[in-house]
């Protein structure tokens, strides 16, 4: 009889530290789990919340926990691979868990509003670039640059803008460009002699160009925007929907985009373009990424510009008789100053 009390008993005290084993390593679990919560190490308190649910399997708290840690794993990288959105869903779903841990949730809150904020920058930074090339395109430049340059301090201060840093390199050079061009041509029209004069558009209006009039022209597929005059008529758009082309009876202009698909570079499109014209060339200027050429063959002016970018190339046109100079130079010039490529 004593032999088997001594037997029961040995059974029971198994039972209890085995038990009190278990508790132990699910509380071990658990109280690393949320010392890592406090340190913002996710991915580690996931870890520890998960070996704390296989301690004590359907324990409410160690399930909810790791969910919780989980989400916010999730939804960090969401935001670190710029996916705003699903980042906003998931913080959201963390703010709004039951029984959840109430730091989790307010670090949630923060980072929602973090994302929200910077959407709000993003937002205002686009609209001033939109401000910047429409004082381009009007010519402005002067405000343009002053606008240019509050915008590059306040890019350089938020880091969550330097992914604008390159595009507003480009404006930057773009309006030094159109400053340096509107110089030249002044200072052509002041030096150059009848013989030297370029077949370059002239910069001043002649009265053909007070009264023409302007409508715009944008392309979807390769981001560029033209201005033609309204009396022209309109061609048949390419299926492919690279472009469109615009003409009377003397004036054509033809304005496309093409992806630089071989990785070409503003040179390389530059010399080919000179190796395919037979004629000598009155006008030509590269720059880092445009170039333009002007030349008489047949007793047509054609004037072309071509723009580079990092993955398409945009281009237009213009064709008129010689001897109408006075007339379509001045157009030249305005479609010339007013074209805006693509920023891709």
């Amino acid at each position: 009889m004593k032999t088997r009390f001594t037997y029961l008993s040995v059974c029971a005290l198994s039972i209890s530290l085995l038990t009190s084993c278990a508790n132990s390593d699910y509380q071990n679990a658990m109280d690393k789990g949320i010392a890592s919560l406090g340190e913002q190490n996710y991915h580690q308190a996931s870890i520890y919340f998960e070996v704390a649910s296989s301690e004590q399997e359907n324990d409410k708290k160690a399930n909810t926990y790791f969910k919780q840690a989980s989400q916010m794993e999730e939804a960090i990288n969401f935001y670190e691979h710029q996916e705003y959105l699903s980042a906003l869903e998931v913080f959201e779903a963390v703010v709004n868990q039951d029984d959840g841990l109430q730091t989790v949730q307010s670090e949630a809150q923060k980072w929602k509003m973090t994302i929200l904020e910077e959407q709000e920058e993003l937002a205002s930074t686009e609209e001033e670039i939109d401000t910047i090339n429409h004082l381009i395109s009007a010519k402005e430049y002067t405000s343009a640059l002053e606008q240019l340059q509050l915008l590059n301090t306040k890019v350089e201060s938020e880091n969550t803008l330097t992914d604008y840093e390159n595009e507003l390199a480009n404006l930057t050079e773009k309006i030094s460009e159109a400053l340096d061009e509107l110089e030249n041509a002044n200072a052509s029209s002041s030096t150059n002699t009848p013989e030297e004069k370029p077949v370059e558009p002239k910069e001043d209006p002649s009265e053909a160009e007070e009264e023409m009039t302007y409508d715009s022209y944008t392309n979807d597929r390769f981001g560029f925007t033209i201005e033609y005059p309204s009396n022209l008529i309109l061609g048949s758009p390419p299926a492919n929907g690279d472009g469109l082309n615009f003409y009377n009876d003397e004036l054509e202009i033809t304005a496309s985009g093409s992806h630089n698909s071989l990785d070409e570079s503003i040179e390389t499109i530059y010399h080919q373009s000179i190796n395919n014209i037979a004629v000598p060339i009155a006008y030509d200027r590269l720059a880092d990424n445009w170039f333009v050429l002007s030349y008489v063959e047949n007793g047509m002016i054609i004037y072309e510009k071509v723009f580079y970018g990092d993955d398409v190339f945009n281009r237009f046109i213009i064709t008129y008789p010689e001897n109408k100079q006075d007339v379509y130079g001045p157009v030249t010039t305005h479609i010339s100053d007013t074209f805006v490529p693509s920023t891709r």
